[in-house]
């Protein structure tokens, strides 16, 4: 027996509980719009020491390091760069086709199961 809808009411204590949630959110926006944010170089796990980046630590660092030991880093993060594209050699990419693959298999096993046992 379905269950008779119970009719939405709006009650002071709503409106209430309302512009307290909405005061809540607005002062959070304006609080964390203010804060500065982060450089983006900092946190991109993409770069590299030897790229120029807009943070001050990093490339003072890497200007501290000898020539000879910079250019030996250098290499080394060339080498492992080409070395991790050889084996990985469209790794994700064919992750993607075989689930798709997958996918597809399986929904048509399921449409041909289905037909049959009709």
């Amino acid at each position: 027996m379905p269950k008779k809808p119970k009719p939405q009411k709006i009650t002071f204590q709503s409106i209430i509980r309302l512009i307290i949630f909405s005061t809540v959110i607005y002062f959070s926006i304006i609080w964390l719009s203010s804060k500065k944010q982060l450089d983006s170089s900092f946190s991109d796990p993409t770069v590299v020491l030897g790229e120029q980046t807009n943070n001050t630590f990093f490339s003072d660092l890497y200007q501290k390091i000898p020539e000879s030991n910079r250019n030996k880093l250098d290499n080394i993060i060339n080498d492992t760069s080409k070395f991790l594209e050889e084996k990985l050699n469209g790794f994700p990419n064919k992750q993607i086709k075989e689930l798709k693959k997958g996918i597809i298999k399986n929904i048509s096993d399921d449409i041909i199961k289905n037909i049959d046992q009709n």
